[in-house]
């Protein structure tokens, strides 16, 4: 016996010490980055985002008809915010109102960058809800107010407002420089930036790397890091939408039968409910706890350094929250659900759709047999629905030039924030462009916390005119970044 617990002792002894030196050894991985000089960005560059707000560019679902007059109007807006743009760049248009910009660099041995943003947004309904109305563009001196400020036209009027600049300084980049806008993102982004990413893969671009919107400069979103946190996604969740449909004998209800389609699918439901995929830890998720992990207090430094050990705390920690739990598991929720027209009759169908957002390391394949294996019951249909189906993006490296430049870039524009990568829960035009450049980052230098998450997409979106002004710098400095960036 004495020896037995000498030896569970020499054990306990040998896995602290293993922890220990781990937790020590938990190096910052923080770009070391020095100060820079930027050019003031002003009330004109504020401007031209409420003027870009006022066009009704509006994505509302698959085949219904667009209305290509705002798109068309947004165009001629763009020619005449930003003329330097239109005398040097080449444009070309896809789709009948997509557009690629194409700055040819000087030294065209380099890979090209592409910056991409979407010009659609989703739509908003006039009420009082609003603050100011969402089309007004409204800038009451601290916020510009209104239907994309925050998704994505900020992004997109940055982007033009940093190469109209570089152009009246008489900048000339080295690399060639494409910026393509998207006009049906809100809705897949098949007409918009499939199309141009089909295009450039077409003529043989490789792209050093590709930036698109995404995630932001979070405040207090990271639990046990005191300072805002970048994040950078490097890979976006796949997609799948699945009607589950029951077909069985109605009738009366005065005489009901022991089940009934209704009661069969909330059955499937349940067990859907009681049976999620299985939670672990991705590889954005790993690439994000090295980055946040040595920035925490010692004991979640300690659990971060020692997932090996900890990873079933970990994994319960992240499950505690909505939003900690998708980023560990497939997740998947039912979204819409009917059956029955009248109270005393039996419905002979009851059907229901289920959307599940799909982690990277799995695919819509192994959900599809995840549902079969737990509804287990042949009475329920499971049909995936048409064009609602993706698997998850590749996941891009962090520890390559790419990736490095635009976290240098953030720290040098945002001296006070840490950077992270992580995984986008969401979906974006990037995952279109995985032919042209397996290293593609999805970021906007926007500030958000968790109250403004519930603006996009919702009520009164908004952005602070000084961080858009400031974000402005961000695509000014990565651009000039770009001159040391090796292939």
């Amino acid at each position: 016996m004495k020896k037995i617990l000498l030896a569970i002792l020499a054990v306990v002894i040998l896995v602290v010490a293993i922890v220990l030196v781990r937790t020590f050894t938990f190096h910052s991985l923080q770009p070391e980055t020095g100060s820079v000089t930027l050019p003031e960005f002003g009330s004109a560059s504020a401007d031209n985002l409420s003027r870009a707000i006022k066009f009704r560019t509006v994505s509302h679902e698959i085949g219904l008809p667009v209305d290509t007059t705002e798109f068309f109007g947004f165009r001629q807006f763009l020619a005449e915010a930003y003329p330097l743009i239109h005398a040097n760049l080449s444009k070309e248009i896809f789709s009948g109102l997509s557009i690629l910009y194409t700055w040819e660099g000087d030294n065209p041995s380099l890979k090209p960058v592409v910056l991409t943003a979407h010009m659609d947004v989703v739509p908003a309904e006039e009420t009082e809800r609003w603050e100011q109305p969402p089309f007004s563009g409204y800038n009451d001196g601290t916020f510009i107010w209104g239907r994309g400020t925050l998704d994505d036209k900020g992004a997109l009027i940055s982007i033009m407002e940093t190469v109209e600049r570089l152009l009246h300084e008489g900048y000339r980049p080295e690399r060639t420089i494409y910026l393509g806008f998207g006009h049906d993102e809100e809705i897949g982004g098949t007409m918009g930036a499939a199309v141009i990413a089909a295009e450039l893969s077409a003529r043989g671009v490789e792209a050093a790397f590709l930036l698109d919107e995404g995630l932001a400069v979070t405040h207090g979103m990271v639990p046990m890091v005191e300072p805002a946190v970048a994040l950078i996604g490097s890979g976006e969740k796949g997609y799948l939408s699945v009607e589950l449909r029951v077909e069985m004998d109605g009738g009366h209800s005065s005489t009901p039968e022991r089940e009934s389609a209704l009661t069969v699918l909330n059955a499937a439901l349940w067990r859907i409910q009681r049976n999620p995929p299985k939670a672990f830890i991705s590889e954005p998720v790993r690439d994000f706890i090295r980055y946040v992990g040595p920035e925490m207090p010692f004991h979640g430094r300690a659990i971060f350094a020692n997932t090996w050990l900890f990873k079933g705390l970990l994994l319960n920690i992240y499950q505690a929250s909505a939003g900690g739990n998708a980023l560990v598991r497939t997740t998947m929720v039912p979204t819409i659900i009917g059956a029955g027209a009248k109270d005393n009759v039996i419905p002979t169908e009851a059907a229901a759709v289920l959307n599940a957002r799909i982690i990277p390391g799995e695919t819509a394949a192994d959900i599809l047999a995840h549902l079969e294996r737990v509804i287990s019951d042949e009475r329920v249909r499971i049909k995936p629905l048409e064009g609602f189906t993706r698997d998850p993006s590749p996941v891009s490296p962090v520890d390559v030039p790419a990736f490095q430049t635009i976290a240098n870039t953030i720290r040098e524009v945002f001296p006070e924030v840490l950077v992270a990568p992580t995984m986008m829960l969401g979906a974006s035009d990037a995952r279109h462009y995985a032919l042209v450049s397996p290293n593609i980052y999805r970021f906007v230098p926007q500030f958000v916390t968790d109250e403004d998450l519930a603006r996009y997409h919702g009520l009164n979106e908004r952005i602070r005119v000084d961080e858009f002004l400031r974000g402005i710098g961000f695509y000014y400095q990565l651009i000039r970044n770009l001159e040391r960036m090796p292939d």
